[in-house]
């Protein structure tokens, strides 16, 4: 009989086996409980099982093979269908899976990384295809997957076997015998594994608390002006942040070979977190890129003799750019005010638990109830989404004293928002050429801006980043 780790399992023979393999299968992977998305000749706009994981993650999946597609090749062109019968779903989706028993195919892969890549700005969920290869993989993983939908594959015991077995239990008895004499060697190699866990917990603090310094000078940044600019942004909200995740990264890598296995894992759930908190920064960003980018074009066409009427109709067209790019600024400001923020200080609090409990040292009921928030925190957030307001501008004039379910209602004066956005443009004909140093001298060689131009620019970036430094 051949053994199930080295098995090549036959796939299901029909579409509802298919989908009960399917249950079963997405459920050990994470976790939880997979369940069928309504039943058949029930509209299901694209989802065919589905699961809100504990920290509030909608997963849905749809499996590909009714009628007689079981088995066979999926193309690019029934991934995009599936992608776009989810969007009448009437839940957000932040993980959506295509299961199929085709074979694994790069291309697709390929595809669906480009698909999540696409979504990531638009704030939509991300899209994996899983061929069957990949799907035999997650069944040799799992023998519960083997047992009940390959029991076939389970290798009897040969007589050979148990006797095998009888001369393990020989075995075990002179293994106790041998394990009373390293007792006292195992309790002081224990008691240095517990100094190092808390000595690689402490320097995670240290980082953590850098962290925290960071999120709030950069909120204070976004507190003193309507409009961040993509320069001011990096220096203040991108680049500490990233260098803060990635020397907490190594520390936890380094910190791997000393720190026993349930810290390790704590650290590497809280990084994760962390990870997706900048993430949200880099999109924010990324929009404010784009309207920076339409200003430094509109700019350029003004080196063209008689080109003005071009530059006034790019920069009309900067408006709708300009309200994006202020949505998910105002967003990610929120998200940092009420979720990235309080949600570090309960990091602090678990990651002390960890450090306490590898010291075998008693945790209070205070330090349980801040760790407890991170919970609380991680579901509002995956909750929460920003109700896009018509005059985003004001809005953020006033965001520091505003709640992040703010809205604005009855008669709007669209003169003081257009006023708002008019000097948000005022200020990035000179901002958003900050960092962009060719597009500087390109507007001097034509004559529209001045020689020393380009040193003011550089001065007004030193100054950026001096502010942005933080205190040591």
């Amino acid at each position: 009989m051949t053994a199930s780790h080295a098995a090549t399992y036959n796939r299901p023979a029909d579409w509802q086996q298919f989908e009960r393999l399917s249950i079963a299968l997405m459920s050990c992977v994470f976790a939880s409980r997979f369940d069928q998305y309504g039943r058949g000749g029930q509209r299901q706009d694209g989802v065919d099982l589905f699961c809100r994981l504990k920290d509030g993650t909608l997963i849905a999946v749809q499996c590909k093979g009714r009628n007689s597609n079981l088995g066979k090749k999926l193309t690019i062109a029934q991934v995009d269908k599936a992608v776009s019968e989810t969007n009448s779903f009437p839940f957000k989706i932040d993980r959506f899976f295509i299961l199929t028993t085709g074979p694994h195919d790069r291309s697709l892969t390929n595809h669906a990384l480009k698909l999540t890549q696409e979504r990531a700005l638009t704030g939509e969920g991300t899209v994996e295809v899983w061929g069957w290869g990949s799907l035999e993989n997650i069944i040799r993983e799992n023998a519960s997957l083997q047992e009940s939908f390959y029991s076939e594959y389970k290798p009897k015991i040969s007589i050979r076997g148990w006797i095998l077995r009888v001369g393990l239990a020989g075995c075990l008895a002179l293994t106790v015998f041998i394990a009373a004499h390293k007792y006292l060697a195992y309790q002081a190699e224990s008691l240095q594994m517990n100094e190092a866990t808390i000595e690689g917990l402490s320097e995670y603090m240290n980082l953590n608390d850098r962290l925290i310094d960071i999120y709030e000078s950069c909120l204070g940044m976004l507190d003193k002006s309507t409009f961040a600019f993509s320069y001011s942004f990096q220096q203040f909200c991108v680049i500490p942040v990233e260098r803060t995740l990635n020397a907490m990264e190594h520390q936890v890598q380094h910190a791997s070979f000393k720190i026993d296995t349930e810290a390790i894992s704590q650290l590497d759930v809280l990084l994760d977190l962390l990870k997706e908190d900048y993430r949200q920064g880099l999109i924010a960003n990324q929009m404010v890129g784009y309207f920076e980018q339409g200003i430094r074009e509109s700019q350029k066409a003004l080196c063209v003799p008689n080109n003005s009427h071009a530059s006034g109709d790019m920069i009309k067209d900067l408006r709708k750019p300009a309200d994006a790019a202020m949505n998910r600024q105002l967003e990610f400001y929120f998200i940092l005010r009420d979720f990235i923020l309080p949600g570090l200080q309960s990091m602090q609090a678990n990651v002390l638990i960890a450090a306490r409990q590898s010291n075998r040292r008693g945790v209070s009921e205070q330090m349980l109830s801040d760790a407890r928030k991170l919970s609380e925190l991680l579901k509002q957030r995956h909750e929460y989404r920003l109700e896009e307001p018509l005059q985003p501008f004001t809005l953020s004039a006033v965001k520091h004293m505003s709640s992040r379910e703010i809205t604005i209602s009855g008669d709007m004066d669209t003169m003081i928002e257009d006023a708002r956005f008019a000097q948000v443009l005022r200020e990035g004909f000179g901002a958003s050429f900050l960092g962009k140093h060719d597009d500087v001298e390109a507007m001097i060689k034509c004559g529209l801006y001045r020689a020393e131009a380009s040193a003011m620019f550089r001065q007004e970036e030193a100054s950026i980043e001096a502010s942005a430094k933080p205190s040591i």
